[in-house]
C-alpha cells in the first residue's frame, strides 16, 4: 500500500455497517478502561473515546486513521504560530516502530532527530526542510537506534498538512521496512558477489587454456580417494635443433601448439594439463568412461605427436615424446604428487631406453622415490644446470625500466634452459630446496660482485630454507666473501612460505636488517595472516601475485583486490610491484590504481645474463615459486 492508496482511504465515508461496528468497538473498549480503573491498573495513556470513523474530523485525523487501519504509524508536526506554540506527537504505532512503548515517550525536534541514526538524521532533515519549503509530498528512509542499540530500517511518505490561512504542518506515515531493506541489501550483495566471481575454478593456465600442475595433482588426489585409475605423463622435447637457440617466444608458440594437438587426441572431458616445461599430464578413471586403455591412449599420444610437424621461425621442428603409465588404487597412501613424480620418471626412462612409454602397474615404493628426486636435485646442482635470466621491470611512474628480476632456469639433458617451476616444486617438496637456494644465493652474489654495484639487488629465499638455522650465516658469509654492499641488497620471502616458518622468517628477516639488507615479500595475497605479515616484517616491497594480474582488465575482483592491497601498502610505506604483465591495458590500470612497478611480457621477455650488464640502473635477483600461470612460469 503506497501513499496514494492511504489518502484514498482516507477520503472514503464509511458505510452504516462500518459504523456500527465501530461503535460496537468504541463501547467494549469504554467497558474495559472502567473495569480496569475499578481493579486499579494504572493508565499510561489516557484518552478521550470519541467515535474513531466519523467524518468530521480533521486532515491529520483522517490521515492517521487510514495508517492506522494499514497497520503504519505516523509523525505530525503541527506548525505553531503568534498565539500557539508548534506541536510534534507520534501515534502509538509509530511508538512501537521506534521501540517504545506508547505513552513513555515525550516527543521534541531534538528528541526525535536522536533517535534517528547519526549518519542519517542529516538527509532525513533535509528532506524534511524540502517537503515544508516546497509544500509538495517526499519520501525518505532512514534508520532509527532503539532502545537497546538495535537498528530498524523505516520508510517514511511526507505529507503537507493544510488549514484555511494555508500549510498548517506535515504528517509522515512510516512503516518498519527491515525486512525488506535486508532482503534488498542480500540481493545486491548475491549480485556483485556473482559479477566478482570467476566462472573458472580450474584457474587455466594462460598460455594454453589448460589445467595447472596443481590442479592435475589436486585431481588425481581425488581420484586415488575414491576409484583410482591412471596418470599418463608425457614428455616433449625439440629433437633437432635449429640454426639459432629457441627464445622464450618460440617455447611458447611451441606449447600452444602441443596443448592444441593434446586436446584434440584426448577430448575435452578428459583431465589433461601443463604439469611442467614441456610435460603434460592425463588422468584417466573409471568414471570417464574411455574407450581406450591408459597404455593405448599413451601410445596414440606418442605416436601423434612423433608424425606432427611443428614450425618454428618458417623453419621444420619435430619432437623427441615418450610417455610414463602410473596405476594406482583407491587405496594407495602415494599422494597425488608423488604419482605424477612416478610419472614423470617412468616417461623419463622410455626415453632413456627408445621406448615410447613405460607402463608402472602401481606407484613406485615411498623411499625409492626420494632417493631417485634427490639423487637427481643433486646432479643437477653439482653439473651447475642453471642458468640466470634478466627480465626488466618498469617504473611506472617514471614509465621507464630501472630494474630487472633475475629468474632462474634449469638446463634440460639436452642442455636447454626450460622453466624451473616443476623442478623447483620437486627439490620444495623431498626436502632438498635448501641445496637449490644456495647455489642461487652464492651465484647471484658472485655475479653482483663482479660487477660495479651501482644498482639495487634483490635475492629470493625459499620458505622452507628459512627453517634452516645456519642459512643467516652463510647468506652473510658470501655477500662477504663476494664484496657485495649489504645496502644493495634485499632479500625476497615468498609469502605463501610464512605460514609453517613465520619464526623462522622473521628471524631471518631481523638478521638480514641488521646486516643492513632490506627485505620484500613475494606472491602478495595467496597466502594466510598476509595482514599480520606486513605489521610484524620490516618489508620494502611487496610483490602482487601474477594470479591477480593476469586477468586484471576482465575481472572486477582482481581490480578491487589490487586496489586496496596498493592503498594499504602505501599507507604502510610498503611500494607495490605486479608480475605477469602482458599488454598495455594492464600496465594502465595498474598506473591508474597506484602500482609504483610493472613485470611480465609485456614489459620485456627474459635475457640471458652477461657479467657486466649496465643497462639498467637496478637488477633483481630472484629465485621465484610462482603459480603455473603460464608455460615459462
Amino acid at each position: 500500500m503506497d501513499l496514494d492508496d492511504i489518502l484514498a482511504l482516507a477520503e472514503t465515508r464509511p458505510s452504516a455497517l462500518e459504523l456500527a461496528r465501530a461503535r460496537r468497538v468504541a463501547r467494549t473498549v469504554q467497558s474495559r478502561y472502567d473495569v480496569s480503573l475499578a481493579e486499579g491498573y494504572e493508565i499510561m495513556v489516557d484518552t478521550d473515546l470519541t467515535d474513531p470513523v466519523t467524518w468530521e474530523v480533521d486532515e491529520a485525523t483522517r490521515v492517521a486513521r487510514a495508517a492506522q487501519l494499514s497497520k503504519l504509524g505516523t509523525i505530525t508536526w503541527l506548525a505553531g504560530g503568534s498565539a500557539r506554540p508548534g506541536r510534534l506527537f507520534w501515534s502509538d504505532e509509530m511508538a512501537m516502530i521506534f521501540g517504545y512503548a506508547p505513552g513513555t515517550r515525550r516527543l521534541t525536534p531534538g528528541t526525535l532527530f536522536d533517535l534517528v541514526h547519526p549518519e542519517d538524521a542529516g538527509r532525513v532533515r533535509t528532506t524534511v526542510r524540502a517537503v515544508w519549503e516546497q509544500s509538495r509530498p517526499g519520501e525518505v528512509g532512514f534508520r532509527v537506534i532503539q532502545p537497546g542499540g538495535r537498528i530498524r530500517h523505516i520508510r517514511c511518505h511526507l505529507e503537507i498538512l493544510t488549514a484555511e490561512d494555508g500549510a498548517s504542518g506535515i504528517i509522515a506515515t512510516g512503516e518498519d521496512v527491515t525486512a525488506l531493506e535486508l532482503a534488498r541489501q542480500e540481493r545486491r550483495r548475491l549480485a556483485v558477489r556473482s559479477r566478482m566471481l570467476s566462472a573458472d575454478l580450474a584457474v587455466p593456465d594462460v598460455l594454453t587454456g589448460l589445467p595447472t600442475r596443481s590442479y592435475v595433482i589436486d585431481e588425481v588426489d581425488r581420484a586415488r580417494r575414491a576409484t583410482g585409475g591412471a596418470l599418463v605423463v608425457v614428455a616433449t622435447e625439440p629433437a633437432n635443433r635449429l640454426p639459432d637457440p629457441l627464445t622464450d617466444e618460440d617455447r611458447d608458440q611451441i606449447t600452444v601448439e602441443v596443448a592444441r594437438v593434446l586436446r584434440t587426441v584426448v577430448g575435452a572431458k578428459v583431465t589433461g594439463g601443463l604439469v611442467g616445461s614441456g610435460s603434460w599430464g592425463v588422468l584417466l578413471t573409471p568414471a570417464d568412461g574411455y574407450p581406450e586403455t591408459a597404455e593405448d591412449l599413451a601410445t596414440r599420444i606418442v605416436g601423434t605427436f612423433r608424425d606432427y610437424l611443428f614450425s618454428v621461425r618458417q623453419r621444420p621442428l619435430r619432437l623427441t615424446v615418450s610417455a610414463g603409465v602410473v596405476h594406482f588404487g583407491s587405496d594407495v597412501p602415494a599422494t597425488g604428487f608423488d604419482l605424477l613424480i612416478d610419472g614423470e620418471n617412468a616417461a623419463r626412462d622410455a626415453r632413456r631406453n627408445n621406448a615410447a612409454v613405460m607402463v608402472l602397474q602401481e606407484p613406485v615404493e615411498e623411499k625409492k622415490r626420494m632417493q631417485r628426486c634427490r639423487s637427481r636435485i643433486h646432479r643437477v646442482v653439482s653439473a651447475n644446470r642453471f642458468a640466470l635470466y634478466a627480465q626488466p621491470i618498469v617504473d611506472l611512474q617514471l614509465n621507464q625500466v630501472t630494474r630487472h628480476e633475475i629468474l632462474l632456469r634449469v638446463r634440460s639433458d639436452t642442455g636447454e634452459p626450460v622453466a624451473p617451476w616443476a623442478f623447483l616444486d620437486m627439490a620444495e617438496r623431498v626436502g632438498e630446496i635448501l641445496t637449490v637456494d644456495k647455489w642461487v644465493v652464492d651465484h647471484a652474489l658472485e655475479l653482483i660482485g663482479r660487477g660495479a654495484q651501482t644498482s639495487h639487488y634483490q635475492v629470493n629465499i625459499s620458505g622452507r630454507s628459512l627453517a634452516d638455522p645456519g642459512l643467516l650465516t652463510f647468506v652473510t658469509e658470501a655477500i662477504d666473501r663476494h664484496g657485495v654492499k649489504p645496502e644493495c641488497l634485499t632479500f625476497e620471502i615468498t609469502e605463501t612460505a610464512l605460514i609453517e616458518n613465520r619464526n623462522e622468517a622473521l628471524a631471518f628477516a631481523t638478521g638480514i636488517r641488521k646486516v643492513g639488507c632490506h627485505l620484500a615479500l613475494d606472491d602478495f595475497g595467496t597466502g594466510y595472516s598476509t595482514l599480520t605479515h606486513l605489521k610484524q616484517l620490516p618489508v620494502d616491497l611487496v610483490k602482487i601475485d601474477g594470479t591477480f594480474i593476469v586477468d586484471l582488465c576482465r575481472s572486477p575482483a582482481s581490480q578491487a583486490v589490487v586496489s586496496m592491497l596498493v592503498k594499504l601498502c602505501h599507507t604502510l610505506g610498503i611500494r607495490v610491484a605486479a608480475e605477469y604483465v602482458q599488454d598495455e591495458k594492464t600496465i594502465e590500470l595498474l598506473r591508474d590504481r597506484g602500482v609504483d612497478f610493472a613485470q611480465g611480457y609485456r614489459t620485456g621477455r627474459p635475457e640471458p645474463i652477461t657479467v657486466g650488464q649496465r643497462a639498467a640502473q637496478t637488477i633483481e635477483l630472484e629465485l621465484r615459486f610462482p603459480p603455473q600461470c603460464t608455460a615459462l612460469g
